[in-house]
């Protein structure tokens, strides 16, 4: 199959521009009739394009969250305005500026051509659209409330994105600090050190443990300085292909939700997903074991999803939400008493809404002191490595001096 370009015109004589995949011009020419559109031209892309268009997608990478919030805004708008989606993907193709994301598109509007569902069509576009979303578009598809499942998924990735801006602003000068004290490091291993060491080894004097450790670190980093950056990268790509693996991306979750001062933030904002996820789907009927599944295929971390799947089984099994909810060992306790309170008075996708925005505030408030947290953190840091350094270049001075001042 080869990549065609194509000028058509809709039905209001206006000007369409794209291109699409298909076994010859006539093929091309008879989706474009489906589609309401008149072919104007039709033009197979010579290779060199078509090798640069491949390249600018792929360099462009994943769509970031302000793409994909743009994304469920449309098709919102689309969904709720009652427009078929196949036109409105047409629609939406046209004016999506994001390369990969366009292309996608595209595809998506042959797979809704063939009969398959939004959520079949965005899961066949592989590392476009995360998990979370296709699940949510499945949740949303199944209860029959679309609209609903897309204005979700957009105020979802609003309140991530805002998160992810004001962890971005708190972090903003540590990191600053953390950067400028490794090149500083970088410096003083590779460059001060020695010539210190030249001068040690010149009075031949008895050294400190610290100034000898120093001393071993800055020889050992500038003869092995290519293996320590060769093995850092073969480290971290390591690590990202085990975390692609069921077990890696399992443990890799658990790791993330222990991790010191962020770990309670991403749990609670994993909670928080959690309940406002359960109560749409309780909200449109879905029956609860069902409900747990959805929502496991939407939490967005393997280890929470691995949890929620047992969480199903037991409820499948003919235990109550609560006391399978405490098994899983996830919630908190205000989670716990909101499921058990929705369960006696029939109100749980209520108590799920008022969960969800409760957590959903503690994540704003603890994003807003996460400055505050690490500061302290990292001035303790900085101090340790300066007085180390300090102690370690000057303890040797100082009895050297102490030892010409006697002679």
């Amino acid at each position: 199959m080869a990549i065609y370009g194509y000028m058509a015109r809709d039905s209001q004589r206006k000007p369409v521009r794209g291109e699409l995949e298909g076994r010859g011009q006539t093929e091309v020419a008879e989706f474009l009739f489906k589609q309401g559109l008149t072919p104007v031209t039709i033009s197979e892309r010579r290779a060199a394009v078509r090798f640069f268009a491949t390249l600018r997608q792929r360099l462009a990478g994943a769509p970031q969250l302000v793409d994909l919030i743009f994304f469920c805004r449309q098709m919102y708008s689309i969904t709720k305005g009652g427009l078929a989606l196949h036109r409105g993907v047409r629609t939406l193709a046209q004016v999506v500026r994001h390369p990969r994301l366009k292309a996608a598109l595209v595809e998506m509007r042959r797979y809704l051509d063939e009969g398959r569902t939004l959520s079949e069509a965005m899961s066949a576009q592989r590392g476009v659209f995360p998990p979370l979303i296709v699940n949510l578009i499945r949740v949303g598809e199944h209860t029959g409330r679309l609209d609903v499942a897309l204005a979700e998924l957009q105020k979802n990735l609003e309140f991530e994105h805002a998160t992810s801006r004001r962890i971005k602003s708190a972090l903003r000068y540590p990191v600053l600090v953390v950067v400028a004290i490794g090149i500083a490091l970088v410096i003083v291993t590779l460059f001060v050190i020695p010539v210190f060491a030249g001068v040690f080894a010149n009075f031949g004097a008895e050294l400190p443990f610290i100034t000898r450790a120093l001393l071993a670190v800055s020889s050992f980093a500038q003869h092995w300085w290519p293996a320590v950056f060769a093995g850092l990268a073969a480290a971290i790509a390591g690590v990202r292909e085990f975390v692609k693996s069921d077990r890696g991306a399992e443990l890799w979750g658990r790791w993330a939700l222990s991790v010191p001062l962020f770990g309670p933030i991403l749990k609670k904002a994993a909670l928080a997903r959690f309940c406002r996820t359960l109560a749409m789907c309780v909200r449109a009927g879905i029956v609860i074991d069902q409900a747990v599944s959805a929502v496991a295929g939407a939490s967005g971390n393997r280890y929470f999803a691995k949890r929620l799947g047992a969480m199903r089984e037991r409820i499948a099994q003919g235990e109550s939400l609560t006391a399978a909810a405490r098994r899983a060992g996830l919630f908190t306790e205000l989670v716990m008493q909101m499921i058990t309170t929705g369960e006696e008075t029939g109100q749980l996708e209520e108590m799920l809404e008022e969960a969800a925005t409760f957590y959903e505030r503690e994540v704003e408030y603890d994003v807003s002191m996460l400055g505050e947290y690490v500061e302290p953190v990292l001035l303790v840091a900085v101090s340790g490595l300066v007085l180390m350094l300090a102690l370690g270049i000057f303890l040797p001075m100082w009895d050297l001096a102490r030892v010409a001042l006697k002679h």
